[in-house]
Order: structure tokens, then C-alpha cells, then sequence
């Protein structure tokens, strides 16, 4: 009996892993879509020290050709307030290769260790996959601050088909407002939705409201609360966040 409910536990463990990454990897032959981030606890007490270290970091990055345009935050609700998160976005696996023989030849991490890594006590490194279609981010879109929201995906439901079903109904009644929708790649198994603001008072829903615009839209309240209703039951949990963002310590965008 043991034996066989390590075996069940090994195919449940199999297929998630083959429906989970499936939309992420089929991206792959898309737009660069693939997003790495870095996160960083660093000691306490220590965060001016880290910032005028990382600035000096980020001008040796750039002389040496550093071409991803690495965004800093930190965040502004929770915790863990000593916590810096360095993201890129975007890029496709074989672009990896030739960044990481870039990052061993130039020689950058010897810079790091000797100045802005030294008041790091802690590293994590995770890729995530951004649903492009799915998303609308304006290119003009300026900020200061970025609410996430994540949900916790129960292993093998399909809810890239929900994340569709919303999105093409917020295009449908043109909500003004910039979204995008991120899977991780590695880590738990979660999605996150992430806003953008300017400042916190646009932090405050849009009026009319998303649910408003919806309803007229479809008729009914119902057929709103229908959609919902089929996107939640994917997802076991879900928390919010808010990060904040920083322009002084993040890398231009080149292009």
C-alpha cells in the first residue's frame, strides 16, 4: 500500500509538473517572455551601505556591457523590509547562455563580491514566464509603486483559460489601467497579477469600477460574478502585496 501511494504521488507529481509549465515553455516560441529575478536579505542596519555599494556596482555593469536593464524594488508592505528584489524582464532561455558567458568574462561578480555583496546575508534566484497576451502594460507606463497580487495554483486545473477569460473581458470594456500576469517558472507553483500606480492616491479603483463596466457589459451581474467564480475555484490561497520602486538604484532600459 505504501509502495503504491508513492507511485500515485509520483504520476500526480508528473502531470502537474507537465500542466503547469505548458503555457510558460509553448511561449518560448513567442516574444521574449521569460523573466529573471534575484532576491536579496540584506543585513540589518546595513541598507545605506548596500545602495551606495549597489550604485557603484550597477556604473561597472554598464561600462563592462551589461545589456539587461536590472529594475530594484522593495517592499513597502509585509516584514521583510531589509529585502531587495532585482528583476529582469524579458528574455528567452538561449539568451541565458550567452548573458551568463558575458557575466564570467567581464568579470562583474568579482566587483560585487568586494563591494554591494558583502552586506548580503541571504540569495534567492527564481525565473517566472509573463503571459504577454494575456497582459496589457502601457509602454508609456511610469510608477512608483507595483501591487501583486499572488494566487496559489491547485496542482492541474487550467487556469490559464480563466486568466484569459478576465483579460479579454478588461480589453472588452477598455479598463484603463495597465496589468500583467506572471507564472513562476520555478518556486512555488503561483501566479501573480501586478498593477502598477503612480503614488498611493491612484492606489483607489477607477470609477465607474472594473465590477461596474462589467456588468453593463455583459448584461448582468451574474455573468460577472460566473467568471469569478470559475477563477477561484483554481487556486487554493491568495495574498496582496505592495512593492515599491527604484528608479536611483535600477539600470537604465536601453532600448
Amino acid at each position: 500500500m505504501y509502495k503504491q501511494s508513492l507511485i500515485k504521488l509520483a504520476i500526480i507529481s508528473f502531470l502537474a509538473y507537465l500542466l503547469y509549465p505548458l503555457t510558460a515553455f509553448a511561449a518560448e516560441e513567442k516574444p521574449p517572455a521569460l523573466v529573471s529575478m534575484w532576491v536579496m536579505d540584506v543585513k540589518s542596519g546595513s541598507e545605506k551601505e548596500f545602495e551606495e555599494a549597489f550604485k557603484a556596482h550597477i556604473k561597472v555593469r554598464q561600462k563592462a556591457g551589461d545589456t539587461r536593464s536590472w529594475q530594484v524594488y522593495t517592499p513597502h508592505t509585509g516584514s521583510d523590509f531589509n529585502r531587495y528584489i532585482i528583476r529582469y524582464c524579458c528574455f528567452k532561455w538561449a539568451d541565458q547562455d550567452d548573458y551568463a558567458k558575458w557575466a564570467n568574462d567581464s568579470k562583474v561578480m568579482a566587483n560585487w563580491d568586494k563591494g554591494a555583496g558583502k552586506y548580503v546575508e541571504r540569495y534567492a534566484h527564481h525565473y517566472s514566464w509573463v503571459d504577454m497576451e494575456n497582459s496589457h502594460w502601457k509602454d508609456d507606463e511610469t510608477y512608483r509603486y507595483v501591487g501583486v497580487r499572488s494566487y496559489h495554483i491547485i496542482p492541474g486545473s487550467d487556469i490559464s483559460s480563466s486568466v484569459k477569460e478576465i483579460s479579454d473581458l478588461a480589453k472588452a470594456i477598455e479598463w484603463d489601467r495597465s496589468w500583467g500576469w506572471t507564472y513562476n517558472v520555478t518556486g512555488s507553483n503561483e501566479l501573480q497579477v501586478a498593477f502598477p500606480f503612480k503614488n498611493f492616491a491612484d492606489m483607489q479603483p477607477p470609477e465607474p469600477s472594473f465590477g461596474e463596466l462589467a456588468e453593463k457589459h455583459l448584461g448582468s451581474e451574474e455573468k460577472v460574478d460566473e467568471i469569478f467564480d470559475r477563477f477561484s475555484k483554481k487556486y487554493s490561497d491568495t495574498h496582496y502585496s505592495i512593492y515599491r520602486h527604484h528608479p536611483e538604484l535600477s539600470m537604465s532600459n536601453k532600448e
